[in-house]
């Protein structure tokens, strides 16, 4: 990942190949004044289902390649390409690919960096 900075605007710039480890593209790493931050997950096909979490904050999501599944506390979210999603705060969730090519979700939260983060075993 690069970054670019002109006056006030930072441009960051990711590598496929070697996507930062939090999936954090801009954050209070990179823009100190930041007030949220935005990520991006990629999920190959055939790949397990991610780790059930819930998060302190909200978060949004949008679907930029594939589809896929949201496992969530309330039941299941089917979701395409071009859709976004709401996430509320503390709800358990993790992301399944259901399609050939990879998914690819931009989130975002209402923080300077990742809020905390809990994680539960799935039987």
């Amino acid at each position: 990942m690069t970054d670019s900075v002109t006056g006030k605007y930072v441009q960051v710039t990711v590598d496929p190949a070697n996507p930062p480890a939090d999936g954090l593209l801009l954050s209070g790493t990179n823009v100190p004044e930041i007030q949220n931050c935005l990520g991006v997950a990629t999920i190959p096909p055939g790949a397990p289902r991610t780790e059930t979490i819930a998060h302190a904050t909200s978060e949004v999501m949008y679907v930029a390649q594939g589809v896929g599944r949201l496992h969530t506390d309330q039941g299941v979210l089917d979701f395409e390409r071009g859709q976004a999603i709401f996430i509320p705060a503390a709800s358990w969730h993790a992301l399944e690919n259901t399609g050939t090519e990879d998914l690819v979700s931009v989130f975002s939260f209402p923080s300077p960096s990742r809020p905390s983060t809990q994680a539960k075993r799935v039987s």
